[in-house]
């Protein structure tokens, strides 16, 4: 089953992510211009055909990776970010990317710790705190 969301998947969602994954490992193709992420298939070049054929994405927008859904690790290391045409070297992918990345994975994971950064649950500690005054 593949996934294209804008918005935070849901506990069915992922329950059906992780039985389908090898080891709580998947992979996931995000549109970061269109805050897009698409996961569930196979090979990573068939969920990046996805977003360019339905949302009409642009290749130069498309960033593979690996999620470890045990740690909240983000691996880079993806040929689809080779076939992009501004960073052909993994080491090239720009810091504020990396940082993109990781922002739309802790937003399309919120519900779930390995994702969550730390700001976000102090930010959610607080609207917690502040609502329950």
């Amino acid at each position: 089953m593949r996934y294209i969301k804008k918005s935070s998947l849901n506990a069915s969602e992922v329950a059906q992510i992780r039985r389908r994954s090898d080891n709580n490992y998947i992979w996931a193709v995000l549109d970061i211009a269109q805050n897009r992420i698409a996961i569930g298939d196979e090979f990573l070049i068939d969920l990046r055909d996805a977003l360019i054929r339905k949302y009409r994405s642009y290749s130069h927008d498309i960033y593979g990776i690996g999620l470890d859904l045990r740690t909240g690790e983000i691996f880079y290391a993806t040929i689809v970010n080779r076939m992009n045409s501004n960073y052909r070297e993994l080491k090239d992918i720009p810091q504020h990317v990396r940082d993109r990345i990781e922002t739309m994975v802790a937003y399309y994971f919120e519900r779930f710790e390995p994702f969550r950064p730390k700001s976000y649950r102090i930010y959610q500690a607080h609207n917690t705190q502040s609502s329950s005054r």
